[in-house]
């Protein structure tokens, strides 16, 4: 049975560490990790997090029956719900802008079949998949992302898109669905290396 852990919170700036979510009975956690208090977590056995890594309020992370593996240096904002039904996962420096949407299932909207939670499945037929951030990847606010998608090394998706397919690294990408606008600058790399090497 999945662990539930509906995060109340009785002070806008209360965060659980560390030492709370080993307690809550998380997978594996690292160093200097944050989750707002008013989060909703669902299946926190089924997910790893790794160092310096912030999750802000209000935001619905469902892995039961999946999972969610999170790297180092990742910030996820307010508001993003993360299904990880059929596994999410963040690498290093990657980040979420408020009112991210990630499915790793989704009903199929034809017509052909039935839809929603109620229905059992063999009138349904979900899609589903995992869903991949590579390093350096960071989505604007109020992307939906969609099943079974690799968002690979280096890109960036603008504000209010849908991402319904795998993307090429080092791409800005933007629209509904996205597209690739232009090449991503790879100055991000020096500037990371010169800090790890300081």
């Amino acid at each position: 049975m999945e662990t539930i852990i509906s995060m109340t919170f009785d002070d806008n700036n209360h965060f659980f560490d560390q030492d709370d979510l080993i307690r809550m009975g998380i997978r594996k956690v690292g160093k200097n990790v944050r989750i707002h208090s008013s989060c909703i977590v669902v299946g926190i056995e089924n997910i790893s997090i790794g160092d310096n890594v912030r999750i802000d309020g209000f935001n619905s992370i469902i892995a039961a029956g999946g999972y969610l593996n999170l790297g180092s240096h990742i910030h996820i904002a307010s508001h993003c719900y993360i299904g990880a039904s059929a596994g999410v996962t963040m690498e290093d420096f990657s980040g979420l802008a408020y009112g991210i949407k990630i499915h790793s299932g989704s009903d199929d909207y034809s017509g052909e079949y039935l839809t929603n939670s109620t229905i059992p499945s063999k009138y349904k037929n979900c899609k589903s998949g995992p869903v991949h951030l590579g390093r350096h990847v960071i989505i604007g606010s109020n992307t939906v992302i969609l099943p079974d998608v690799d968002i690979p090394i280096g890109c960036s998706v603008g504000a209010l898109s849908m991402v319904t397919k795998n993307l090429d690294p080092w791409g800005v990408y933007c629209g509904c669905p996205v597209r690739r606008l232009k090449d991503r600058s790879q100055k991000l790399l020096e500037i990371r290396s010169e800090e790890h090497t300081s």
